[in-house]
């Protein structure tokens, strides 16, 4: 069997989208109480990480940043609902590519997240393709 090449990347933070809940977040960042370790990678106070932009840029597919509140049920069924995660689609597919346990170890870095989406979508095989 081939490998399958992913056309979409969904990040989904376990955290609500608006303002509020943007606020929320960044007070959360700034006092370090625990918040979503996704969040945490790609965003800091102000936005996207220049180093998060960079990234996926890279990384050759669209990016979706995705809100708890705004997953559908494709999303739902891949994740388990259990936030955050990164979820990989191709075609009418679905699945989940790194889990909330994978997000964490990667500790707020971006270069550990691109690493790891690297490596777990080799493991189901699954081609992410290089751009820059």
């Amino acid at each position: 069997m081939g490998e399958q090449r992913i056309e979409r990347l969904s990040f989904i933070f376990d955290a609500n989208s608006g303002f509020g809940a943007a606020l929320i977040d960044s007070a959360r960042k700034v006092l370090r109480l625990n918040g979503c370790d996704l969040c945490t990678i790609t965003h800091g106070i102000t936005g996207e990480k220049a180093e998060m932009a960079s990234c996926r840029e890279s990384l050759g597919v669209p990016v979706d940043y995705v809100h708890r509140d705004e997953m559908d049920g494709t999303m739902i069924q891949a994740t388990g609902n259990r936030l955050p995660a990164v979820v990989a689609h191709s075609g009418s597919s679905a699945w989940l590519l790194l889990d909330r346990d994978v997000i964490t170890r990667c500790k707020g870095s971006v270069s550990d997240l691109r690493g790891k989406l690297r490596f777990y979508a080799a493991r189901l095989g699954l081609v992410l393709p290089e751009k820059g």
